[in-house]
């Protein structure tokens, strides 16, 4: 793992994301992490964004950004607490640190599914 990698770390139903910022930090998204305050973007150590689980650095095939802007975007984003589960969730947020757009597959795999789901009860 080296700075600026985009970590992924295994929760009870899905991913959760952050930007790895080297000696041992990483910058994400919290969320929801305290049941139902809305966290915001913080600075934590590596133990605290796994909470128990590893994690795994995510490979991006194009980024718009090089590792030390990447840390700068995380950075500058800093205390925001807009979390959104749908629009603005910790995936979205290091994806904005790589190429400026903020995806997330987690979403976007769940819309498909559901839509998948309503198709085959009306087909």
């Amino acid at each position: 793992m080296i700075k600026g990698d985009h970590l992924v770390s295994q929760r009870l139903g899905y991913t959760h994301h952050g930007l790895y910022i080297g000696n041992g930090m990483v910058i994400h998204y919290s969320g929801f992490s305290e049941l139902f305050d809305k966290g915001s973007i913080e600075k934590t150590t590596l133990e605290d964004f796994e909470q128990g689980s590893n994690s795994s650095v995510k490979n991006h095939l194009v980024s718009l950004y090089d590792a030390n802007e990447r840390i700068e975007r995380a950075y500058s984003k800093l205390g925001e607490d807009s979390y959104n589960l749908i629009f603005n969730n910790c995936e979205h947020f290091v994806n904005w640190c790589f190429n400026g757009l903020k995806i997330s597959s987690q979403v976007n795999n769940a819309a498909v599914t559901v839509v998948r789901f309503f198709l085959n009860l009306s087909g």
